[in-house]
């Protein structure tokens, strides 16, 4: 049996959030809530006014259970297939796992066998 060389834009449904070429209104919602995410993880910790606020605006969102419009929480998981609740835990322990990451050192040899300190230099800065 020989494969079709084409795929229709139909098939591309049954991928995860749509294939390759997903439909506008949910790459929005994709960009939405990686940026919402990035604002969690950056602003987190950081005692500067305005990063506080930003960092609460962004916690609000991720607790909030109102599916009413198209960019709630509740509603861009739903429409991308995932689960509110797993994104909330991992946000919740994300702070456990780079305090993990950051207290471990390693160390790895280079192709001619001296040993280096791998340093998590991204995950140490702050905004």
């Amino acid at each position: 049996m020989q494969l079709p060389d084409y795929i229709l834009p139909a098939q591309l449904g049954d991928r995860p959030l749509g294939g390759a070429r997903i439909q506008p209104e949910k790459r929005l919602q994709v960009a939405v809530l990686t940026d919402a995410v990035a604002t969690f993880r950056r602003l987190d910790g950081i005692e500067n006014p305005q990063a506080r606020r930003l960092f609460a605006e962004a916690e609000a969102w991720f607790a909030s259970d109102e599916a009413d419009g198209p960019f709630t929480f509740v509603t861009v998981c739903d429409s991308l297939g995932l689960d509110p609740s797993y994104i909330r835990r991992g946000l919740r322990e994300w702070p456990l796992h780079v305090e993990a990451i950051s207290t471990r050192t390693s160390v790895r040899r280079d192709a001619n066998g001296a040993r280096h300190q791998v340093v998590l230099s991204r995950l140490r800065r702050v905004a």
